[in-house]
């Protein structure tokens, strides 16, 4: 069995739904990096301007969209650049309810056919600041995700497949990566983050994907389509003003930069909300380190994504790896309707 540093050194090789009643209110999400500000709507973007998404690829903020309406899986495999386990991917005719589309992609994982497959795409030179949308379903009998992407990025020089190190900080003129992730057997969303200053845990300090939500609430209901939204905004060199957000069916339910949320890191989650007694690890000490919080929390530090400007945000991930799979026992994962773009895009509207 494969594990998940394995995997990447293979891809190197080969070069929820939320039940969520929306209301029709603006949701105002403060992105205070560079001092800018923004109100976005809830259901009010980039989508709002084209009817079941027809013709979002025209507007001058899209980055990359990907409908998979083409007419085979080669079609749609040429417009990425790594296309790892082909044969376990097809299409299907299971669509979200307010797609124009008539196919999405599915990946059918078995424990005899591996861990899983992947795409994964460059974003011409790379951006500052990217929104990343898509919308993804899990089957009602798949198991336990160990990793998956929605996921974006950077490498630099940029290349043409996944190069992450599992249990390693990344240099910060090299890389970074967010992938949003139904975490295990609870099925909770949360951010897996690797940058050059994340957080390790016990027993070793080793440096895991980074999580910033912690809430049972946002469960994965697997047997329907999700609408996943990411923002990523890269730090000024020197700065740690990088931002983090995501969106679940058009509904802000995170957001972090520097000074904003309070609450207290233990290892390498961090709890907004919570105060008391934190937890880190003391890389020079080999050990662990306590440490009391302001009541309310510490306000976060903020993202330090890059130590140099050529690092920025040039790659969007989409993969389904599985370790532990019952022999004879298939996991299905649809994607669909993924959309990149320089502005907040929002889940696809009927009119």
């Amino acid at each position: 069995m494969k594990t998940f540093s394995q995997f990447l050194t293979q891809a190197n090789s080969r070069h929820l739904l939320l039940e969520i009643s929306m209301v029709a209110v603006t949701v105002t999400v403060a992105l205070t990096g560079h001092g800018v500000a923004q109100e976005i709507a809830a259901g009010v973007g980039i989508a709002s301007q084209y009817a079941r998404d027809q013709g979002i690829e025209k507007h001058p903020s899209v980055v990359f969209a990907e409908n998979f309406e083409r007419r085979d899986l080669d079609a749609i495999g040429q417009r990425w650049e790594t296309v790892r386990n082909p044969e376990i991917m097809s299409i299907s005719d299971d669509v979200p309810a307010a797609s124009s589309g008539k196919q999405s992609l599915l990946m059918s994982q078995t424990a005899e056919t591996g861990t899983g497959a992947d795409l994964y795409r460059r974003l011409d030179d790379g951006y500052d600041q990217l929104y990343t949308r898509m919308y993804v379903k899990f089957d009602e009998a798949c198991e336990p995700v160990h990793h998956f992407g929605t996921c974006v990025g950077g490498n630099n020089p940029s290349t043409a497949w996944p190069s992450v190190r599992a249990g390693q900080p990344t240099a910060g003129d090299k890389s970074f990566w967010v992938g949003i992730e139904p975490f295990g057997k609870t099925w909770t969303w949360d951010y897996y983050a690797y940058w050059c200053e994340m957080r390790g845990s016990p027993p070793r300090g080793q440096t895991w994907g980074n999580k910033f939500i912690q809430d049972d609430s946002l469960s994965v209901l697997r047997g329907h389509w999700t609408c996943i939204e990411v923002m990523v905004r890269m730090n000024d060199v020197g700065e740690t003003n990088g931002e983090l957000a995501l969106w679940i069916e058009g509904k802000p339910v995170s957001h972090l930069g520097k000074g904003f949320p309070s609450g207290k890191w233990v290892f390498d989650k961090f709890n907004p909300g919570q105060e008391g007694e934190g937890v880190r690890w003391n890389p020079k000490t080999g050990d662990r380190e306590y440490f009391a919080t302001s009541p309310g929390g510490d306000p976060f530090e903020g993202f330090r994504f890059r130590t140099a400007k050529a690092l920025n945000v040039n790659f969007v991930w989409l993969y389904l790896y599985i370790t532990k799979g019952t022999a004879g026992h298939v996991n299905r994962v649809w994607f669909d309707d993924v959309v990149v773009a320089k502005d907040y895009i929002g889940p696809i509207q009927t009119e």
